[in-house]
């Protein structure tokens, strides 16, 4: 087994669990389209993936800022593993945020 997966297992189910639902929404928000009308597959695509995108964006973000804490009163190993957390959080969570904003581009933009 890598270092990454090795390192990646060691983070916890939570956080795993955590990147799987960010992972589903980055591969489903090139199809979001929103929409003021919304009845069928378009509520899902239109209305409530782009509503709960931010929200598992900010679920991340909370875990970044507890990870610097818990960062700053750990001891060696730890914080080399935090740190490996904060870097996958942050790498997740900017794709996330980028796709969000261009599933807005149209509504954006004009």
């Amino acid at each position: 087994m890598s270092d990454f997966a090795r390192s990646y297992r060691s983070m916890g189910a939570l956080r795993i669990m955590l990147h799987t639902l960010a992972l589903a929404f980055i591969l489903l928000l090139p199809f979001a389209e929103p929409a003021r009308i919304l009845e069928g597959p378009a509520l899902f695509f239109g209305g409530i993936l782009p509503a709960t995108a931010p929200l598992v964006f900010v679920v991340i973000m909370f875990d970044v800022m507890m990870c610097r804490i818990m960062k700053s009163d750990a001891d060696g190993e730890r914080v080399v593993q935090l740190g490996f957390i904060i870097r996958v959080h942050l790498a997740i969570g900017l794709v996330l945020l980028g796709l969000w904003l261009l599933s807005f581009r149209s509504v954006l933009l004009g």
